[in-house]
């Protein structure tokens, strides 16, 4: 049987890494930030909860203290969320000559600037759907909400998200799309 040590290093290696890229999302590509306040959301969990939470319960407990610590970042800096490049790198297409990646790069800043409108708790649940692939039942738990919200946070963020895009595609024409 491992050490309550060898069981936190272990959590730390698996959940360490996803932890990260979920901040870079929140704080808009922030690597720096997103990695202290990572390392921040595990020395919390190891100072106050890691002997009395349930098994399985610290990767919820890791996101929604990462979540808040980025919340508090934003309040203390007074700056808008953004979402991380790399989301959108992801859907993005790679582009093979100049006028692909110059047309890559406008949709990049596009959808970037749309999610940014979104509230922060649509942002965030579909952050976790899409980036982390975690479930309606997770999000929640992360989240510290019911499933059934969490489902109609996405659905309105992906709503919110496709009507800018029509918008956009009428009235830029067709190379909106």
């Amino acid at each position: 049987m491992a050490s309550e040590d060898e069981e936190f290093t272990m959590l730390f290696q698996d959940f360490y890494p996803s932890l990260c890229r979920f901040l870079e999302c929140l704080l808009g590509g922030r690597v720096p930030l997103a990695q202290d306040l990572a390392q921040e959301s595990f020395l919390q969990l190891h100072r106050t909860a890691w002997g009395t939470l349930p098994v399985g319960e610290a990767r919820f407990w890791l996101y929604r203290v990462a979540r808040n610590l980025a919340i508090n970042e934003f309040r203390r800096s007074h700056t808008r969320y953004r979402l991380l490049d790399r989301v959108v790198e992801v859907m993005s297409p790679r582009a093979r000559n100049p006028e692909q990646e110059y047309e890559t790069q406008e949709r990049k800043q596009l959808v970037l600037e749309m999610l940014q409108t979104l509230p922060e708790h649509q942002r965030t649940a579909l952050l976790l759907r899409e980036q982390e692939q975690l479930s309606y039942r997770e999000i929640g738990q992360v989240l510290n909400v019911s499933e059934s919200k969490v489902k109609v946070d996405i659905f309105r963020a992906r709503e919110a998200l496709r009507q800018r895009w029509t918008k956009r595609a009428r009235t830029f024409g067709a190379g909106a799309n």
